[in-house]
């Protein structure tokens, strides 16, 4: 089952949650988080799922350390990608660490890997534009699809001559999406003209310090 993503309805909320930075939101009362945690974690992944979008809805910074714990060591790979797909509405300096660490661990299940690599997308250091483009040459299509998403998402101009190559070489599908190659002819479109306005000297729009 293809779980819901921020691919489709994407950028609006991404950038929104990114450019949100000096507003005072309510945090969570004890027993809420629990109740996220526990969901994040339980057997069935669409709860999982709607745990962490919940997330979205008040993004608590205490969440910061439980969601690190479930993302190395949630006993299933789904609770593991729902806590990477949580981080990116909890963004600190230590889950951007802990998903870069996803992103590059070639022993953690594809999912996990690619569902970090598009968590990092509207959210990160200058240090995962390097994470991200390393990605690109990996050995699992998930991991070169959500890198390709992600550094199309930054309009990084050094991913363009890895995203040709995958546009001409890479035709394997990732599940409930479309071929590697069409994601990197969608982000060399993005770096070239739809998303040119992300793009800054030292990195992007989306890069904070971490």
């Amino acid at each position: 089952m293809a779980r819901p993503t921020l691919k489709g309805e994407q950028t609006a909320q991404a950038c929104a949650i990114s450019r949100v930075s000096a507003v005072t939101i309510p945090g969570m009362t004890d027993e809420e988080r629990q109740q996220i945690i526990s969901r994040l974690n339980g057997r069935n992944q669409v709860d999982a799922f709607e745990a962490a979008k919940a997330v979205s809805e008040d993004s608590d910074k205490q969440l910061e350390r439980p969601l690190i714990r479930t993302l190395k060591s949630g006993q299933r790979p789904f609770n593991r990608a729902a806590a990477a797909y949580a981080m990116q509405m909890v963004s600190t300096p230590q889950t951007i660490r802990a998903l870069e660490s996803a992103v590059r661990n070639k022993l953690e299940h594809p999912r996990v890997r690619g569902e970090a690599a598009e968590a990092l997308a509207h959210r990160h250091r200058r240090k995962s534009h390097d994470v991200l483009l390393a990605g690109l040459r990996d050995s699992s299509k998930d991991v070169r699809f959500w890198c390709a998403f992600a550094l199309g998402e930054m309009a990084e101009n050094r991913a363009v001559p890895a995203l040709i190559r995958l546009v001409a070489s890479d035709k394997r599908i990732v599940k409930g999406f479309h071929s590697v190659a069409k994601e990197a002819g969608d982000a060399i479109e993005n770096i070239q003209t739809e998303k040119t306005a992300h793009r800054r000297r030292n990195g992007c729009v989306f890069c904070v310090r971490a």
